[in-house]
């Protein structure tokens, strides 16, 4: 039963996200002098960052086009302000009334498959209406779009209703970020590029976008098309660890997590701490919990390696993390924390940590890591 209804305030986490939108508009900054056209992708509540700040920040900036999720997301783009486009990545129509929605909300809706296509245009046939739509190819993805010996009759289909008007076409790289890769990327953009020569017969004005942040950051993108930055937008670098490495050494992070000591005291050689007592002293220690655990977002295992940073300096993770709590050894630190301090789990002073030195720990990839942080602990 909700708290509210005892008439008890929510309860917050003790663990905070801070977001930096100086450094999000820093990074967008840094993007534009690429002279492309950007679509900055602000789904998933912009990658754990916060939707309706980042809008609100595009909007500022001059920003014409942005990516969203689900069209109810792309509806809270434009309800936080922002003028330009929108693009909704995962439409799925389930009845005519979606078509209306993406009307009402000026919301171009990703048709991807012929499902949709045939619904939307019986909708809009029924209540009179047109709408501005991006299409979808499948350039190798395997995930959604038509496929190339598809689009001429999806293009013509389009022609005939009279009420479609596709103003993007839209594919997304599967490797872009892999150098080793790059016969398969090029694979795909030939694909991409013969469906546009395809659909520029029906729909001249028709733009395009194929570009995530690894072919910007690479400067292969082409064809005046509109690049979707998304990694780099909150300050990391997709090619991070490849030899491409570097042309994102200039973006800011903007997401920092701090959570509070809630208990620091000694650890006798040969003790040992938290749930199956997983860590056992092999020296009298100093360990301090934090307020943060896995259903804050930080993972239950974090593995070999993970650190939070105290102080400036980092400091091991111990033991087995708990469901609001991780321990930490502040053994070898010139001075013990107190009771109340903070400690940064992500970013914050001198040798601050990264969501890709914790997506590699984790085993996964810095877009979990932020969204995971960002979805789960308050964001101010």
């Amino acid at each position: 039963m909700a708290l509210k209804a005892h008439g008890i305030p929510p309860m917050e986490n003790l663990c905070r996200v801070h977001i930096n939108w100086n450094n999000f508009c820093s990074n967008i900054r840094l993007l534009r002098q690429s002279h492309h056209a950007l679509m900055p992708v602000i789904k998933a509540e912009a990658y754990g960052h916060g939707t309706e700040r980042a809008a609100a920040e595009l909007e500022k900036l001059g920003i014409t086009w942005a990516a969203a999720g689900t069209i109810e997301e792309a509806a809270l783009v434009r309800s936080s302000g922002f003028s330009g486009r929108i693009v909704a990545l995962l439409t799925h129509f389930n009845s005519g009334e979606d078509a209306a929605f993406c009307i009402r909300h000026k919301i171009l809706p990703l048709i991807h498959c012929w499902q949709d296509l045939i619904l939307a245009s019986d909708a809009l046939k029924a209540a009179d209406a047109e709408l501005d739509i991006a299409f979808k190819v499948e350039t190798g993805m395997g995930r959604l779009g038509f496929r190339l010996e598809d689009v001429a009759e999806a293009a013509q289909f389009m022609v005939s209703s009279k009420k479609l008007r596709p103003v993007l076409q839209l594919s997304h790289f599967a490797v872009a970020d892999e150098p080793g890769q790059d016969a398969y990327t090029e694979q795909q953009a030939d694909v991409f590029w013969q469906a546009a020569a395809i659909m520029h017969e029906y729909f001249p004005a028709m733009r395009c976008s194929l570009s995530n942040t690894a072919g910007l950051l690479r400067q292969s993108s082409g064809r005046n098309e509109i690049c979707r930055p998304g990694l780099a937008l909150y300050g990391y670098d997709p090619l991070y660890g490849t030899e491409f490495e570097g042309g994102g050494s200039k973006l800011l992070p903007v997401m920092e997590v701090t959570a509070p000591l809630v208990s620091v005291h000694c650890l006798r050689k040969g003790e040992s701490l938290g749930y199956g007592l997983a860590y056992r002293a092999e020296s009298d220690r100093i360990v301090g919990w934090a307020a943060i655990g896995y259903a804050d977002g930080y993972r239950r295992n974090p593995g070999a390696g993970a650190c939070m940073c105290a102080r400036g300096v980092r400091v091991p993770v111990i033991g087995r993390v708990a469901m609001q709590m991780t321990c930490l050894d502040l053994t070898d630190l010139p001075e013990t924390p107190a009771v109340g301090e903070q400690v940064y789990v992500m970013g914050g002073p001198g040798n601050a940590v990264s969501a890709q030195d914790i997506a590699s720990w984790w085993g996964t990839i810095p877009y979990e890591v932020t969204c995971l942080l960002g979805k789960n602990t308050q964001v101010i």
